[in-house]
């Protein structure tokens, strides 16, 4: 036989529920609390509304900056470089944009073309200092300042460029790594050259730089006969 359930009295009946202590004590806060609840309503709208405003700026912001790069880039592209030198320049202006740190490698790049080595280098180390760790962009930007070290005669700073470059899995690792070994080489480190050149043949054994690397060993057992 089901056992009886319990019995409700008149007395609970009349009591308030969870439901409409809570909806009292809520509205109890929100009348003594008025001016602080409205504050704090209208602090999150502030809050809401600078953020669309922030949006809508660095939409129209990068739209502008796409713009102005697009320009820049069809002058680079049709080799006017010292044309294309300013408007580049231009493009960094637009600095909430991803295309201002572009402006940053394609102004050196510019500068490089047209031999201007000096004026290549601070473009160069603006792009490398946007990027990110172990980016492909990072890979491009050690390149670029690496290249113009080399052209420079800087071999000692290139070489830990390279270095960098070449650890980063990227399009780039073989480049770096004949960069290295051509640095290496101008540093006389014949040695520390032979290794580059025989990494980079680990990629392509058909490579011309077999002949290279033969000549430098060459070079080498000449030093040691001579001893």
């Amino acid at each position: 036989m089901a056992a009886a359930g319990k019995r409700i009295t008149r007395k609970q009946l009349r009591q308030p529920d969870w439901f409409q202590i809570t909806t009292e004590k809520a509205f109890d806060f929100l009348t003594q609390h008025r001016a602080m609840v409205l504050a704090g309503v209208a602090g999150l709208v502030v809050i809401l509304l600078i953020i669309a405003g922030w949006q809508i700026f660095k939409a129209r912001h990068n739209a502008a900056a796409s713009k102005q790069f697009d320009f820049a880039l069809s002058l680079y592209q049709s080799r006017k470089y010292r044309e294309a030198i300013p408007e580049f320049q231009k493009v960094q202006g637009y600095r909430w944009s991803r295309y201002a740190a572009l402006g940053y490698l394609y102004e050196a790049n510019s500068y490089f073309n047209v031999g201007e080595l000096e004026k290549a280098a601070a473009p160069a180390q603006r792009f490398l200092s946007a990027t990110g760790p172990d980016t492909l962009y990072r890979q491009i930007a050690l390149m670029t300042v690496a290249s113009v070290e080399e052209r420079q005669s800087q071999c000692k700073q290139a070489v830990a460029r390279y270095g960098e470059a070449e650890r980063i899995k990227g399009a780039f690792q073989q480049e770096a790594r004949l960069g290295k070994a051509r640095c290496a080489e101008q540093l006389g480190d014949i040695r520390g050259a032979i290794a580059s050149y025989r990494e980079y043949l680990q990629e392509d054994a058909e490579s011309t730089v077999t002949l290279r690397v033969a000549e430098l060993e060459a070079k080498v057992s000449g030093q040691g006969s001579t001893k």
